[in-house]
């Protein structure tokens, strides 16, 4: 006597339909373009306010993002040095997270700093001579896309005059 297994139609369909949309999810992962690193750039610095303790610089980065998703600038951080005698001396020191990064575009973020003004009146008087200070700003951020972050460094030198308004600086 011989017996027989009844396997039901629709098990075998159910199962073959599953089966198919697993090899399909797993391909379109692997034909997925990998996602490029962002650039952070520093274009410019800018006197907010001065007090008789402090100087309120903004530093304006732009944030490149050529993936076509957009990422979270989770954190950047940065030291901001001035050139004495040929060596750079520490200025400040800023760090700021949270911005949104929008996709295949350049995103701007500007981030306040304060300087101590006995520091900066140092970088001021070796730059009254030439009528500007050289500052370079040296640091990196986190740009999170939720399946993949990258930590982009950047490390720019900028010229500030001390009576220049608000907006860039010159870059070297």
């Amino acid at each position: 006597m011989s017996r027989q297994t009844s396997i039901p139609v629709g098990g075998i369909r159910r199962t073959a339909v599953t089966l198919l949309i697993a090899v399909l999810l797993c391909s379109a992962g692997c034909m997925a373009p990998a996602l490029q690193e962002p650039t952070i750039t520093l274009s410019g610095v800018g006197i907010e306010n001065i007090t008789p303790g402090s100087t309120d610089l903004l530093l304006h980065f732009i944030i490149d993002n050529p993936n076509p998703i957009g990422a979270t600038l989770t954190r950047v951080s940065f030291d901001v040095y001035f050139i004495d005698g040929g060596q750079w001396v520490f200025l400040a020191h800023g760090e700021r997270g949270g911005f949104a990064i929008q996709p295949n575009a350049e995103t701007a973020v500007s981030i306040p700093v304060t300087v101590d003004n006995l520091r900066l009146v140092q970088g001021l008087l070796r730059g009254l001579a030439d009528g500007e200070v050289t500052l370079r700003v040296t640091g990196s951020g986190v740009l999170d896309f939720g399946i993949t972050t990258f930590e982009v460094p950047f490390d720019r030198t900028v010229e500030v005059r001390p009576g220049q308004a608000r907006g860039a600086a010159r870059m070297k």
